[in-house]
């Protein structure tokens, strides 16, 4: 008897190291050098966790990995853990796909991320998602372009006329061909996220009232457009046909000077820029500045009780005040806790990397979209009719007109 209860002690005491491992699936979309740092993340966390193995899966951008999510969803094969854009959350909610999570979230955890980017994962009074990579639009500038059109690199533009002042010096003709080659300025076609302050600014927004009808045909909304067709057209100094990425590569190349970016491009700007990259906010319009607040937060769609508790422990890691700091120095995303944003450490690295205060700054003036679970088509419907306006020089009333009308058939 005795030798047989040894035998069963001996057993028990290595169990553990043959149970199996909790297997976590984690869908990401940060691609280019941020890919790597979310995948180096999920290693070390399943080291530190020796039962635990989480398993980063890269699904593309954010666009194509909002297709893949909700395929997905239809075939209930959704991984553990994904990282869902802010503006796409709304159908998972509205489907009943995902739970609120307000009395899973520790209260340390609850009480250290500021109210205003809960308010990003928040739908109806509850909590669906913890945020986790958030960014702000800032604007990029070359210093070295500013110096060669006679411009002082520490005046970057801080208003709307200053942009247009600025930008005609640093549009420029400089083959002497005759056409221009060097502009100024680009702000992207992508839809919302590229004109949304400036339609704030100007008193606007998308929705009526009630939140149920989108509005585009307002003033404010006319103007807004008619003003970045302004510096298509009138003042000429933003390119016509560029694509978002022709755009991109001439930033890269010198041959555009300036323009809004996401701030989680700083540190990818800074490493790859054969210049100085310089990080201002975003221009004001009618001494009004505003910026847009987006990026994506972590949602744990684990169906197991042993899974989800994994799960949820995963997120709160990446949310920690160490590594939230970590994303803010390594890509340039705005740290989710008040003990980081409040931290020694973040303060020294600002003194040192001025560029990256911008984005945290931005949280002072910056709005979140509206959010709804048609968001995706909704954009892209945006985008495609801003496409024609900049490119068929189509009228920008009959194209408000059209675009809204097709958008709130798909509402209706």
């Amino acid at each position: 008897m005795k030798k047989i209860l040894l035998v069963a002690a001996f057993l028990g005491a290595f169990t553990p190291l043959y149970a199996k491992k909790i297997e976590i699936s984690f869908w990401h979309s940060l691609g280019f050098h941020v890919k790597e740092i979310i995948e180096e993340m999920a290693e070390e966390y399943s080291r530190e966790n020796p039962g635990v193995e989480i398993n980063p899966v890269f699904q593309g951008l954010f666009e194509e990995m909002q297709v893949k999510m909700l395929a997905a969803a239809v075939a209930r094969q959704l991984p553990d853990v994904a990282q869902v854009q802010i503006e796409y959350l709304d159908p998972y909610v509205e489907n009943g796909i995902i739970e609120p999570i307000d009395k899973s979230i520790p209260e340390e955890l609850k009480a250290d991320i500021p109210d205003q980017l809960w308010g990003l994962t928040t739908r109806n009074g509850s909590i669906y998602a913890v945020p986790f990579a958030i960014s702000t639009t800032v604007f990029f500038y070359n210093p070295d372009a500013f110096q060669k059109a006679g411009l002082d690199p520490d005046k970057p533009p801080l208003t709307w006329e200053d942009l247009i002042s600025m930008g005609k010096k640093l549009t420029r003709d400089t083959d002497g061909d005759g056409d221009l080659d060097t502009y100024a300025m680009m702000f992207w076609a992508s839809g919302f996220y590229g004109f949304m302050p400036f339609l704030w600014a100007n008193g606007g927004k998308l929705f009526s009232e009630d939140g149920t009808r989108m509005v585009l045909t307002s003033q404010e909304m006319q103007k807004t457009i008619e003003m970045l067709m302004d510096l298509i057209f009138t003042y000429r100094i933003m390119p016509q046909t560029w694509t978002d990425w022709e755009g991109g590569q001439a930033f890269l190349t010198g041959k555009l000077a300036m323009g809004p970016f996401t701030s989680a491009g700083i540190s990818y700007g800074e490493q790859n820029l054969p210049w100085p990259l310089r990080v201002t906010p975003m221009p004001a319009v009618n001494g009004k500045r505003y910026t847009v607040i987006s990026g994506s937060a972590l949602t744990n769609f684990s169906t197991s009780r042993k899974k989800r508790s994994s799960s949820n422990d995963f997120i709160a890691w990446c949310v920690s005040k160490e590594n939230t700091i970590r994303l803010h120095e390594k890509i340039g995303y705005v740290p989710v806790r008040k003990s980081a944003l409040n931290s020694l450490e973040l303060k020294a690295f600002h003194r040192e990397n001025p560029n990256y205060v911008v984005p945290i700054e931005g949280l002072k003036y910056g709005r979140a979209l509206p959010h709804h679970p048609e968001f995706f088509k909704m954009n892209e419907f945006v985008r495609d009719m801003l496409h024609r306006i900049i490119l068929s020089e189509s009228d920008i009333m009959t194209e408000l007109e059209r675009t809204e009308k097709e958008i709130n058939s798909l509402l209706d």
